[in-house]
């Protein structure tokens, strides 16, 4: 190249260096926060990619035909693979991402922003019921940029939020929105969930497991469905309607799932505070029940209280007397009867069993509740203190 050229080249380049780096003042406000979250955040956010190896399968005959099986072939379940994300929590190397992401994976490999080499990874604990699992890599320290969890229950609806992942494969895809609301759980993820955060920042397929960012650049959620009222090529497109498990939620199992526990749903239930009762809903009641027994139009009826329970000394009361109703199939279905009615807790109407979880989600042992009871056709206040109930 002439040496004018190459001194034109130079003195072009020089001039538009400033003008193509980042330049605070030349972004709006809410850009300039964006642009920081992302640079602060971004290389914390990693793709996970899975593999399942092949499967020889027989059929699964149905009880008393497992006489026939040697005249069934085996056949082979060709290996599977998929993508999601993740997001680095620790120096050690701790990635948490959705436990439907990981489930069920032979390979697990996971790759930071800017380097196409894969790395290693491997569950060391989760909790199924809660879709969450937490992986460990094996890369170097200097690819691990943790990113700072935030606190779930101070997110407010209307701020911002922004989501880091790799929708449809397409690696560290930045999407922004807002906070739409603090909803209880709408059946898209367990029961167990009591709430998720719902924001309209774009979240699709490949999006599961990543991080939902407030403007500080901390973790409030971990993105993990979508309601989508279409389906192209075999996978929802999003709507505008995606969910996140609050981090506050996996921040409680942590500790756990490094040690390497694999928590069940009744484990769950075992370790969190607990009235110590077993329920019914009112509108799983037969009409020609409810209304011979005057029960509400909604609430939760006691069937048992344990014993030496939190719900025992408040004195709360189980069914008098049950009921059995014989279904055409021959399935025999039980009715507790006579017992109190939770009809609202805390203030919050009590419809079915998530509604009551859903307030006893953020109580601790030594908490109180206030429960509003129906008993003998006649409200009544009570107030249970919570504990942990073996």
């Amino acid at each position: 190249m002439p040496k004018r050229f190459l001194l034109l080249a130079m003195l072009l380049g020089a001039f538009l260096a400033p003008a193509l780096a980042y330049n605070p003042k030349a972004y709006l406000e809410n850009e300039r926060n964006t642009i920081e979250i992302v640079q602060k955040a971004g290389p914390g956010v990693v793709y996970v990619a899975v593999r399942t190896a092949p499967k020889v399968v027989r059929p699964n005959l149905p009880p008393g035909f497992e006489e026939f099986a040697p005249f069934f072939e085996p056949f082979i379940v060709p290996p599977q693979e998929g993508t999601g994300s993740g997001f680095v929590i620790d120096r050690e190397g701790h990635i948490l991402t959705n436990y439907h992401v990981v489930k069920d994976a032979d390979e697990i490999e996971v790759r930071f922003k800017g380097d196409p080499k894969p790395y290693d990874a491997k569950v060391v604990g989760a909790v199924p019921p809660m879709d969450i699992a937490l992986l460990k890599v094996d890369a170097p320290k200097a690819k691990l940029h943790p990113i700072p969890l935030g606190d779930s229950d101070r997110v407010l609806v209307g701020q911002k939020a922004v989501a880091i992942g790799n929708p449809f494969g397409l690696d560290f895809t930045v999407t922004e929105g807002i906070v739409s609301a603090i909803r209880k759980n709408p059946g898209v993820e367990s029961s167990l969930i009591p709430y998720l955060i719902q924001t309209d920042a774009a979240i699709n397929p490949g999006n599961s497991g990543g991080p939902l960012l407030d403007s500080h650049g901390r973790v409030i959620g971990i993105n993990a469905a979508i309601l989508s009222p279409s389906v192209q090529a075999g996978a929802p497109q999003f709507a505008g309607i995606g969910f996140a498990i609050p981090i506050n939620l996996a921040k409680d199992y942590l500790d756990e799932m490094k040690a390497g526990k694999v928590l069940t749903a009744d484990e769950i239930i075992r370790s969190r505070p607990r009235l110590g009762v077993t329920v019914l809903p009112v509108d799983a009641y037969p009409e020609a029940i409810r209304k011979r027994f005057k029960l509400p139009e909604y609430g939760l009826v006691i069937q048992e209280v344990e014993k030496g329970s939190p719900a025992e000394k408040a004195g709360l009361r189980g069914a008098k007397e049950h009921i059995y109703v014989y279904t055409p199939n021959g399935d025999v279905l039980d009715f507790g009867v006579g017992g109190d009615v939770i009809i609202e807790a805390d203030g919050v109407p009590i419809r079915n069993i998530n509604d009551l979880r859903a307030v006893l989600f953020k109580k601790r042992p030594g908490d109180t509740v206030t429960l509003k009871i129906i008993r003998d056709g006649k409200e009544r206040t009570v107030v249970v203190r919570l504990a942990v109930v073996k």
